[in-house]
């Protein structure tokens, strides 16, 4: 095989454990009890059980299967056997997927040099006080790349979040080889009302944590955190 079709599926497992690394919650979520030191405010996403400690697992182990397959038809390409092909071929499987094209090489970057790094370094920065439940931190971290944005963790999962729908929640994909043809043309007719309603759902649920967030650390912080939220980001820098 050669270095080209054998270094896109390292990427493929390689973004997967970047993924994993990046929905790890890289600290236990505390209960809600008022007996805790700092208890866990039950926020719009900590009711639907999204700040779980073990949402990763749940989320990843999809994840690892569709691109266990993915690398397995890249590293096979361009003579992919059928038992890996499967239904591929009828259902007018997406090649690009297999190759590095645009359609592999933007969000691998994307995902592995700018998604994966705006949650790794916001889980070091903040260290204790990060947790995925809305908690109350001991202190206001404005140095860093907190003093350019405010949100970084979450541009960072928005990043990460939508290259995995790139590469595996599309009906071209390896969902074209693994669903019958009669599935995989109800697939393709509900492709784009489910990515309307899934990208809907997914930036509501952001939006919502933010606004929590920030209507918290404004109640703790008071005109420190004004100051600090007037002079930065919230999430990108000289943009927004």
């Amino acid at each position: 095989m050669s270095w080209s079709q054998t270094s896109l599926a390292i990427a493929y497992l390689a973004s997967t454990m970047g993924t994993y690394l990046a929905i790890t919650p890289p600290n236990p979520t505390p209960p809600s009890s008022s007996s805790s030191s700092k208890p866990a405010i039950k926020d719009s996403i900590h009711v639907i059980n999204f700040t779980h400690n073990h949402i990763n697992k749940f989320v990843a182990a999809p994840i690892l299967l569709i691109s266990l397959h993915a690398a397995a038809l890249a590293y096979s390409y361009p003579s992919i056997p059928p038992p890996i092909l499967l239904h591929g071929a009828a259902n007018g499987f997406n090649e690009s997927l297999a190759t590095w094209s645009p359609s592999t090489a933007i969000p691998f970057i994307l995902l592995l040099f700018l998604g994966v790094p705006l949650r790794l370094v916001p889980f070091r920065s903040l260290g204790t006080n990060f947790t995925f439940a809305l908690t109350r931190p001991s202190g206001l971290k404005t140095t860093g790349i907190y003093a350019y944005v405010q949100h970084p963790s979450y541009t960072g999962i928005i990043i990460v979040v939508l290259c995995n729908v790139w590469l595996y929640a599309r009906a071209d994909g390896v969902f074209a080889c693994w669903a019958p043809p009669a599935w995989h043309s109800v697939m393709k007719a509900v492709e784009v009302p489910a990515m309307l309603v899934g990208a809907g759902a997914f930036f509501f649920g952001v939006g919502m944590r933010v606004v929590e967030e920030e209507r918290m650390l404004k109640g703790e912080f008071g005109e420190k955190w004004e100051r600090w939220h007037a002079r930065t980001a919230r999430f990108v820098p000289g943009v927004f």
